[in-house]
């Protein structure tokens, strides 16, 4: 499979991600801190003992402990899908950009200045020195040039080549300097490059490994080595004593495999994790736990259920508008999400509406129905549904609760109303497949896009054929409204027409115009009512107060080690 059907790159943490960051380097977001009250260390956790003292008053030392709800299938950031992975996977390989804790400013990481204009398509990008590799091999200009063209390359069927396909090529003009060719002009050039799609890789041990055991035995320039992976259990990465930066001050990072987010939380309690995610129903007891701090971080995202345009009933406007008379959106909020969930709005979340200055509020009064039973029946009689339908709609789902509650209350409306209904849980490796290949009616989604319009818009909404290569065999859509571009609801030159501005609002510098664009392209799209937009996440993050000078934003991909901080774990 090629780009087309494999940008889903961004999908969100259906995995259960942890870590407090918005789920693709580089995305924005806006944070409320919850100040957890300081208390004793955890007692009784051997991975906070035998520290030892280091320059500054910090201590080094001790195995910090994560958890996640599922295994990531590559460690290969070129062919990861996964975003609590990508977020993982930034401790173990850099990027030339990084994003600032406050989301403020895209600054050099791997780059050692800001890149050199040569013209509007054409920046020189020079290294940063001595930066070293986990098998001792120097970074140079050939394995930045490498890492994206890559990527580039059809044949190699990445998940990031729709990402960077701004980028004509990359090539290494000497040791230390890079030059990016790009297509067009792109207004996101420098904050796609501090994204884990951007990640830098060394070109002869990549070679040589293959992208298989590559996924298996990664190699960076991070400040974190990979030590080794267990299925369903863990992944342990090791302190880099040669990070370019400074090396860690805690010496190992272990990621487990915790399915379930109380679980994950009871642990946390009891000092066997150091951090994890809070469940909605378990926010307060965090509140109240002495050893443990909170954090609630916004996340750019998007999350809902999806119809299969291309699939009877569901092929028909008036069946897809319909069912948005079943819905009632703020107990599906309530249901999903609670405190952690706000609204989305044209498939964004509500702070980018804001900061884009949307007419959200416009869009909540016309596309956001209140529950009306008689209105939806009305619409499916004039879509010749009135009877019904005569099949038992499927619908699929992550076994996680927030995504099956949400299939499960709308199983529950169209019951209701004497259409039968399945629900059946899935594995990430079906849903993506069954994305690929239309084989659903009704499934989650969830979309990490960023703090720029382009990140929704391009990778949800774009017809894919008009990518290079087209759809690959076997390949019917992907996880995008692109199967709205294959029937015949709406003329194909008006179609094209919107393919068109979705290419060219990312091409154009202007803000004002840009902003234009996406209202009328969210003015469309939720016209067609491809989604039920049910939430945009909100994560409370907890973590022990035994995690020093430790401060994760939505902005910062490695709060544990970075340009503007180096956490360690206090004595218990």
């Amino acid at each position: 499979m090629t780009d087309d059907n494999l940008h889903r790159r961004k999908f969100l943490s259906l995995a259960g991600a942890t870590g407090g960051t918005a789920f693709l380097a580089g995305c924005g977001g806006q944070n409320t801190a919850d100040d957890g009250t300081p208390g004793p260390s955890p007692n009784g956790t051997s991975n906070e003992t035998d520290s030892t003292e280091t320059t500054g008053g910090s201590r080094a030392g001790g195995t910090f402990v994560g958890a996640t709800s599922e295994d990531a299938p590559t460690l290969d950031p070129r062919m990861n899908e996964l975003s609590w992975a990508n977020s993982f996977l930034h401790y173990v390989f850099d990027t030339l950009m990084t994003v600032t804790p406050d989301g403020s400013e895209i600054v050099p990481h791997l780059a050692e200045s800001e890149p050199t204009a040569v013209d509007e398509t054409t920046f020189d990008f020079k290294l940063r020195e001595g930066v070293m590799f986990h098998n001792g091999t120097e970074l140079t200009a050939e394995d930045v040039a490498y890492s994206f063209n890559w990527v580039l390359n059809p044949d190699n069927a990445s998940p990031n080549r729709a990402a960077i396909s701004f980028i004509d090529s990359v090539e290494a003009t000497d040791t230390y300097t890079v030059r990016f060719n790009l297509q067009y002009p792109y207004a996101l050039f420098r904050l796609t490059l501090a994204g884990m799609n951007a990640a830098i890789v060394p070109q002869g041990a990549a070679e040589e490994m293959g992208t298989e055991e590559f996924g298996n035995n990664p190699i960076g320039t991070g400040p974190f080595q990979f030590a080794e992976y267990e299925s369903a259990s863990h992944v342990l990465l090791e302190r880099y004593p040669d990070y370019f930066l400074e090396a860690p001050n805690i010496e190992e990072y272990r990621m487990r495999i915790v399915p379930e987010p109380q679980v994950q939380f009871v642990e946390l309690a009891t000092g066997e994790l150091h951090e994890a995610s809070v469940p909605k129903n378990l926010i307060q007891r965090a509140r109240d736990e002495p050893n443990i701090s909170t954090k609630t971080i916004s996340q750019l995202d998007y999350n809902g259920l999806m119809f299969n345009a291309r699939r009877e009933p569901f092929n028909n406007r008036k069946v897809r508008e319909a069912i948005q008379y079943l819905v009632d959106y703020d107990a599906m909020l309530e249901t999903t999400k609670g405190e952690l969930g706000g609204r989305s709005y044209g498939f964004m979340p509500k702070s980018v509406n804001e900061g884009w200055d949307l007419p959200w509020e416009e869009w909540d009064e016309q596309y956001y129905p209140e529950r009306d039973p008689e209105r939806a029946q009305e619409l499916l009689e004039e879509a010749g549904y009135g009877d019904g339908f005569d099949k038992t709609i499927q619908m699929s789902s992550l076994a996680s609760a927030q995504f099956k509650n949400m299939a499960v209350m709308l199983q529950n409306e169209l019951n209701q109303i004497g259409i039968e209904s399945e629900v059946q849980e899935v594995t990430i490796g079906q849903w993506l497949n069954d994305l690929d290949t239309g084989e659903f009616d009704v499934t989650i989604y969830g979309w990490s896009g960023g703090q720029d319009p382009d990140g929704f818009y391009y990778y949800l909404f774009r017809d894919l054929r008009n990518d290079e290569g087209g759809l690959s065999d076997g390949v019917s859509g992907n996880a995008s409204a692109s199967f709205l571009y294959q029937n015949d609801e709406v003329s194909d030159s008006r179609m094209q027409e919107i393919d068109e501005m979705i290419r060219q609002a990312r091409r154009i510098q202007d803000r004002e115009e840009r902003r234009e664009m996406y209202i009328d392209l969210a003015e469309f799209w939720q016209g067609q009512y491809p989604h039920i937009p049910v939430y945009a996440e909100q994560s409370m993050l907890a973590w022990r107060n035994s995690v020093e000078n430790y401060e994760p934003t939505a902005f910062l991909e490695q709060p544990l080690i970075n340009q503007w901080n180096n956490a360690y774990l206090s004595e218990g």
